[in-house]
């Protein structure tokens, strides 16, 4: 009686310990992830399948790009899945620039976002429209020759982004100001050189493309000096 006693105090502790603060209540660990963050698709409208690790029951839900991207087995942007699978998945044509959907895989506070880039049927690109000799100098990079005096500038583009995706940055923007971008043509003002030498002030033109990735066309101008200050000195 005495040893059968005992042992429901044991009992009684170990339970007690379970729900103390010294021995916290136990939660199993959740295993949840893709084989890989980014799935690269063509063009082309196929099937592709996705390998989904996982330990628990989680969701699949398509957050962004479902007017082109869809499970094979279920209609809707979510799907409930379990365990290690492949997942089936279907694309539609892109008959445009790439583009890109977000899947993000969710089970209690474990959360992983895959993304599924597609290729479109056009590259995107950038570039100036025309590199003549009378527009920019080859020499030492992409250089456009600007006078003392400066002003306003304006150089067309040969892009396949719209005016609105298209921005600018300047190393100097007191010097190269305020950009504008209208059917293609770039436009910006240049401030006087007052210096008694020539000036190299770099600026780029950028926009993002549709995979997230910022995209650069390096330019700079080289002004030059007003021949009257030096005839001062």
């Amino acid at each position: 009686m005495k040893k059968i006693f005992v042992m429901i105090l044991a009992v009684s502790a170990y339970l007690a310990s379970c729900t103390s603060p010294y021995y916290p209540e136990y939660h199993p660990i959740i295993a949840l992830g893709a084989e890989t963050s980014n799935v690269v698709l063509e063009s082309d409208e196929n099937f592709c399948k996705l390998a989904i690790i996982s330990n628990v029951e989680y969701d699949a839900t398509i957050i962004s790009g479902s007017e082109w991207l869809s499970f094979a087995d279920t209609e809707g942007t979510v799907r409930v899945g379990s365990g290690n699978e492949h997942v089936e998945f279907k694309h539609l044509q892109n008959n445009n620039n790439k583009r890109v959907a977000r899947l993000v895989l969710s089970a209690g506070a474990r959360r992983d976002t895959i993304n599924f880039k597609q290729k479109g049927r056009f590259e995107d690109y950038l570039a100036i429209h025309d590199d003549d000799k009378v527009l920019f100098s080859m020499e030492n990079g992409t250089r456009m020759p600007v006078s003392w005096e400066g002003g306003e500038i304006s150089f067309r583009l040969r892009t396949s982004c719209m005016d609105h995706e298209l921005s600018a940055w300047t190393s100097d923007k007191t010097v190269v100001n305020g950009f504008k971008f209208e059917n293609g043509v770039c436009t910006f003002n240049v401030a006087v050189n007052d210096e008694l030498q020539p000036r190299i002030i770099p600026f780029r033109i950028l926009y993002v493309d549709g995979w997230g990735d910022t995209r650069t066309l390096e330019l700079s101008i080289r002004q030059e000096y007003n021949p009257d200050l030096a005839d001062i000195e």
